[in-house]
C-alpha cells in the first residue's frame, strides 16, 4: 500500500514536471543570438586624430612612439586630421619612421565590437537603459518606454511582446526597428 501511494505520488510529481516544461516551452521568449559587429580598422593616413584618441589601445600606441602627441595643447584643431596630414606641423616627434611603426601597430588592431540589438536577442531593459536605442523604438512605438507598465516587460524582447499587441508591433514595426538598430551598432562601430 506505502509502495503504491509512493508510485501515485512520483508519477503525479513527473506530470506536473512535464506540464510546467511544456508550459515553459509555449510561453517563454524565443531569443536569436547575439549579433556583435566588429570594430573599425585604423591607420595614419586614413583615421582622424580624435578617433585614434578616444580609442584606449589606439591612444596607448601613439604615445609609446610618440611622447607627447596625445596632450598637444591644440588637440581640438588637430582632432580632425590624420597624422600624416599632422606631420609638418609635429615633425620632431611625427617622423617618417615613427609613422610606419604606429601604422603597423594600428593595423593589428581590431577596434571595439559593439553588440547589435535585435528585436529578437535584445532584452527591453536593455533597450530602455539605452537612450539611444530607446529614442528608437519609441520612434516606432511612440510612448512605449513611458508607458507605466513597461518595467513589467523589462526581461522580454520586443519580439515576444509582439504577441500581446500585433495591431501596434506588427512584423513591420518590428523591421524598421531592426534596420534603425543595425545602423546604430555600425555607426558605434565606425563602419559606417
Amino acid at each position: 500500500m506505502f509502495r503504491s501511494k509512493i508510485k501515485i505520488a512520483l508519477v503525479s510529481v513527473g506530470a506536473l514536471l512535464a506540464i510546467a516544461a511544456t508550459l515553459a516551452y509555449i510561453f517563454m521568449p524565443r531569443v536569436e543570438p547575439t549579433v556583435t559587429l566588429g570594430g573599425k580598422s585604423y591607420s595614419v593616413s586614413k583615421s582622424d586624430f580624435g578617433s585614434l584618441l578616444d580609442y584606449d589601445e589606439a591612444r596607448e600606441v601613439l604615445e609609446r612612439h610618440m611622447p607627447g602627441i596625445t596632450d598637444i595643447r591644440q588637440q581640438s584643431v588637430a582632432r580632425p586630421l590624420t597624422l600624416v596630414d599632422m606631420q609638418p606641423f609635429y615633425a620632431a616627434i611625427i617622423t617618417e619612421q615613427t609613422l610606419l611603426a604606429v601604422d603597423a601597430e594600428l593595423r593589428q588592431l581590431k577596434g571595439s565590437s559593439v553588440v547589435m540589438y535585435t528585436t529578437g536577442s535584445t532584452q527591453v531593459g536593455i533597450i530602455l537603459d539605452d537612450p539611444e536605442a530607446r529614442a528608437i523604438v519609441d520612434k516606432y512605438l511612440p510612448g512605449f518606454s513611458t508607458n507605466p507598465d513597461i518595467d513589467q516587460g523589462r526581461g522580454f524582447t520586443l519580439n515576444f511582446m509582439q504577441k500581446f499587441n500585433r495591431e501596434v508591433i506588427n512584423d513591420q514595426v518590428l523591421a524598421n526597428i531592426n534596420a534603425d538598430f543595425e545602423a546604430l551598432a555600425k555607426s558605434r562601430a565606425g563602419i559606417q
